[in-house]
């Protein structure tokens, strides 16, 4: 897990880098022009390694419940698993979405083309409304209902690196008179 942590830190991180490069460009257009086909690399770049690491969570999911189908004939599948399969779509949607935005005019909210007199156009507002907000807003919502599906598992132990926290650690030549 800290190493997929790791990765969606890094796609987060390149993400904003690229989105951060073009801001306020409207009033530098060679500046903009300049760090256009940078800043688009980078968005799809983070947003593959997103959609790259959900992928992967699909796989995880699939073999999780294969494995205690195979371990517990006729048993039940933990409710959790079913709530991660309903939310992988959601979220492969929302990464093709990612990656769309940042290659397709049509769904980059840094073309010109997107914007009208008043701001952006129902057509622009409209696909991010559907392919990204709802699908992120929806695999919020599945996701938190986790809670609720884990709320009776057993108890966790707990970490053996936190078993000596709070207790006072004595310093070099503490208590001596």
């Amino acid at each position: 897990m800290a190493i997929m942590h790791n990765f969606l830190i890094g796609a987060n991180a390149i993400i904003i880098s690229g989105g951060s490069m073009l801001a306020g460009g409207h009033n530098n257009v060679r500046q903009f022009n300049a760090n256009l086909h940078t800043a688009k690399a980078m968005r799809l770049a983070g947003q593959s390694i997103f959609l790259t690491i959900n992928v992967f969570l699909l796989f995880c999911i699939y073999y999780a419940i294969r494995q205690f189908k195979r371990e517990h004939p006729g048993g039940r599948v933990h409710p959790t698993l079913y709530l991660l399969l309903a939310t992988w779509p959601l979220l492969f949607v929302r990464g093709l979405y990612g990656i769309l935005s940042s290659v397709v005019t049509a769904f980059n909210y840094f073309s010109p083309s997107n914007y009208g007199e008043h701001g952006l156009t129902n057509n622009f507002l409209a696909s991010e409304y559907i392919l990204s907000t709802t699908m992120e807003w929806s695999s919020c919502a599945l996701l938190m209902l986790t809670y609720v599906t884990s709320r009776n598992d057993p108890k966790k132990g707990g970490l053996k690196e936190w078993e000596d926290a709070g207790k006072e650690v004595p310093t070099e030549g503490a208590g001596e008179t």
